[in-house]
């Protein structure tokens, strides 16, 4: 059971750590320069067949990806953010099909997701 995260501070990076761990749950904090790398190579579960060179591109928000999890260790993850008060808006878990992405796709279409879910609110 695996938490990646994408841009986001070292010390929410360590709270998340503390607070996951007792529920043997991993959290990793990815580079910049590993963002056009897909996920599944990321996690190990995948060899690198063709990566991207990395593109120095930071996203504007934090993003929090989620491996390996049930539901119930899905939900134990969203209360120990809120109750470390931290807010991360993009989340997703990973799929057959997203692992073959890199965080860049993945980044784009939470975002995407969001934009849509947001217009169809109103």
């Amino acid at each position: 059971m695996q938490v990646l995260l994408f841009q986001v501070s070292p010390s929410i990076e360590k709270q998340l750590m503390q607070r996951l761990r007792p529920h043997g749950i991993s959290v990793c904090a990815v580079s910049q320069e590993a963002y056009t790398t897909p996920i599944g190579v990321l996690l190990g579960l995948r060899k690198a067949q063709r990566v991207l060179p990395p593109l120095g591109f930071a996203f504007a928000e934090p993003m929090l990806l989620m491996h390996g999890l049930s539901d119930r260790m899905v939900d134990t993850v969203l209360a120990e953010l809120r109750a470390a008060n931290i807010r991360i808006d993009l989340k997703a878990i990973t799929t057959p099909t997203n692992l073959a992405w890199n965080a860049m796709q993945i980044y784009a279409e939470l975002r995407k997701e969001r934009e849509s879910f947001l217009a169809n609110r109103k």
